[in-house]
């Protein structure tokens, strides 16, 4: 387990207290007494100096490829070991310096299951600024060069799972929206999924805590009354996870000064907790996924 505290891609700060809420909360003490081990390697150390402004096109520029150039070189050693990463975010941005890591170790068999309610993947433009948080995926796709180096990431290898609408430019990637999701069995969906990713691919899942609505998760960072529920969330997280392919989990825009009472922390520890339980049972049973 590693936090990622930081707010470099997004407006306002809040992100960057999750690691350690979630801590507060009882993470690891939960995980532990489902009866598995944890081992907490802490928080990424961030440079002293991230920038912070309001000037198109990327909102605080430089400060997230500061910060994705960190990642891409501390991720690879979270994600290439036998023992399964959590990683504890941190903004929606987080995803370009753990994807491109990923990329780097796995090459083409590098696959990337987001799990968000919106398709983050914002064009830059000279006449609004907006925070890399909503930009990730084209930055992965389309914003190379320039903005960072290639990743060699492809759409056909990323799919989005529960947004709450098509958007109107996808860049090619598969996206099953909250509709599409519940228009049939949520494990249907989930193994139709997983059944056209190769069999030896390594899966990574970006799992934003605002694919939830705010009577699920008032603390996600931009809450929504659209969105999937504490169940439903639980059990798509769940149903992905189980996967044997699955390296590791990163967990993203949990808001913590939106949770005053630490309640919200504890609902998602609670979650993340019973996920983990759930693939390690699993394995211990050899029933999990391929």
């Amino acid at each position: 387990m590693v936090g990622i505290p930081h707010f470099a891609g997004a407006y306002v700060s809040g992100t960057e207290l999750a690691p350690d809420a979630l801590r507060k909360a009882g993470l690891v003490e939960k995980i532990q007494g489902l009866g598995l081990e944890v081992q907490d390697a802490g928080n990424l150390k961030l440079p002293d100096y991230l920038p912070r402004h309001n000037i198109p096109p990327v909102r605080n520029w430089p400060a997230p490829r500061m910060l994705w150039d960190l990642l891409t070189e501390e991720a690879r050693s979270w994600l290439k070991g036998e023992d399964f990463a959590l990683l504890l975010g941190g903004d929606c941005s987080t995803i370009v310096g753990t994807a491109a890591a990923f990329s780097q170790l796995y090459g083409e068999k590098a696959y990337l299951l987001v799990i968000d309610g919106h398709f983050d993947a914002v064009r830059p433009t000279a006449t609004r600024c907006i925070g890399a948080a909503g930009m990730g995926l084209w930055f992965l796709l389309q914003g190379r060069e320039m903005w960072i180096a290639d990743t060699g990431w492809t759409a056909e290898r990323m799919t989005v799972i529960g947004c709450q609408e098509q958007p109107v430019q996808n860049y090619g990637v598969e996206i099953v929206t909250l509709a599409q999701l519940r228009s049939v069995d949520l494990l249907d969906r989930v193994r139709t999924v997983l059944e056209k990713i190769p069999a030896d691919a390594k899966l990574l899942v970006h799992f934003d805590v605002d694919v939830m609505d705010e009577e699920a998760m008032a603390a996600a960072y931009a809450p929504s009354k659209v969105g999937l529920s504490l169940a439903e969330a639980e059990r798509l997280v769940t149903a992905v996870v189980q996967d044997r392919r699955v390296v590791g989990l990163e967990v993203t825009e949990f808001s913590a000064l939106r949770d005053t009472t630490g309640e919200q922390a504890e609902r998602l520890v609670h979650l993340l907790a019973n996920v983990l339980s759930t693939r390690a049972r699993a394995a211990s049973s050899d029933t999990l996924k391929i």
